[in-house]
């Protein structure tokens, strides 16, 4: 599911498969436990990032040895160097392979030399794919980034910035539960800094989907319901951030079986993506994904309905396969339910023995 990043755009334009106002905001109406003053977790702790990221780079590297063996690293071009290459993005052939020590100091220069903070998506998002990074290669730099900025003031807006790319990067790397706490406590900094209802809005939506990774289903619903509402009064149904916030409203919908109001939501919400994103916007791809689901696991859906949810995803998974090759897990994820889809229609096609 898409995962929000904060940014210092005026209008975000990231947010990713696979991903959170004041307190006196009208738009949020649910009480969670994140909103909570909280202490900082032990994993936040200063002295404890170095060796966070080392493991990280570890793993980074034993996941992706088997793909880079022989490599060299497109940034230092040192085939020798001890530190093994990663690649967790949408490169394909031979590019793409980089130490992850070149990626974190190429996103560090890329933050000095960029005089309007937009250097802080090469923390997430490769140079040369324009792809986000995923998997342990995500995670592993989230870590350098927290362990670049954790030293600075809890107002310096890049270390704002670090704790929602740390938050992002283990919400990838499926560590749902240190994702939880580092979302709760980004939550309740931002609020102790008063910050706009546009970050609070996003974290609270990240917030959502840990929750819902973790079981706790009906808290991820109210919470992104309140937060889908809040951003349609904020910014309305053409924004991105909107359109963001309903697919994650959606996946709950689809988590606890409310087929008919998922797709209700995406005939409204899908018309809208295509029209403004395009065809080919992960958004978009995410978006017509939910639907189809709906479609196809409803119990009451018709024929005609299986019918429609294969088409779509057959479309979906050809779109996923040009844009970001065929072992992104987004591509990966399409394909578990166009085969699903399959099996449902074929299941519905074929007379029973019985009949």
């Amino acid at each position: 599911m898409p995962f929000q990043a904060r940014t210092t755009r005026t209008k975000p334009s990231y947010g990713c498969p696979f991903k959170p106002p004041p307190l006196t905001s009208p738009f949020i109406a649910a009480v969670v436990m994140a909103e909570l003053v909280v202490a900082v977790p032990p994993l936040l702790r200063a002295d404890q990032a170095e060796q966070r990221y080392n493991e990280a780079v570890q793993a980074a590297v034993e996941k992706c040895a088997a793909d880079t063996a022989g490599q060299t690293c497109y940034i230092c071009m040192d085939g020798t160097a001890e530190e093994g290459l990663v690649r967790g993005c949408a490169c394909r052939g031979g590019a793409g392979y980089a130490h992850l020590s070149c990626l974190a100091r190429g996103a560090q220069v890329a933050v000095e030399r960029s005089a309007d903070g937009l250097g802080f998506e090469r923390w997430h998002t490769c140079g040369l794919c324009e792809q986000r990074y995923h998997g342990v290669v995500s995670c592993a730099l989230g870590w350098a980034c927290w362990k670049t900025y954790v030293g600075r003031p809890e107002a310096d807006h890049a270390r704002q910035l670090a704790i929602s790319v740390l938050g992002r990067s283990l919400f990838e790397a499926e560590h749902f539960a240190d994702a939880l706490s580092v979302q709760e406590a980004e939550l309740s900094m931002l609020r102790r800094l008063g910050t706009s209802t546009h970050n609070i809005l996003i974290v609270q939506g990240n917030l959502a989907s840990t929750y819902q990774l973790l079981g706790r289903l009906e808290e991820a619903l109210r919470l992104k319901r309140d937060v889908y509402s809040g951003r349609m009064k904020l910014q309305g149904e053409d924004c991105y951030e909107t359109l963001l916030t309903a697919n994650n409203y959606s996946t709950s919908l689809l988590a606890l079986e409310r087929y008919q109001e998922a797709k209700t939501l995406s005939r409204r919400t899908v018309p809208v993506a295509r029209r403004v994103h395009g065809e080919s916007h992960d958004l978009t791809l995410s978006l017509r994904w939910n639907y189809a689901a709906a479609l196809y696991r409803d119990p009451s859906a018709t024929l005609d309905d299986l019918r429609v949810a294969v088409t779509t995803l057959e479309d979906v998974g050809r779109i996923a396969q040009q844009v970001l090759g065929g072992s992104h897990p987004y591509t990966v994820h399409i394909e578990g339910g166009l085969r699903a889809s399959r099996a449902v229609l074929r299941a519905r096609e074929t007379p029973s023995a019985s009949a």
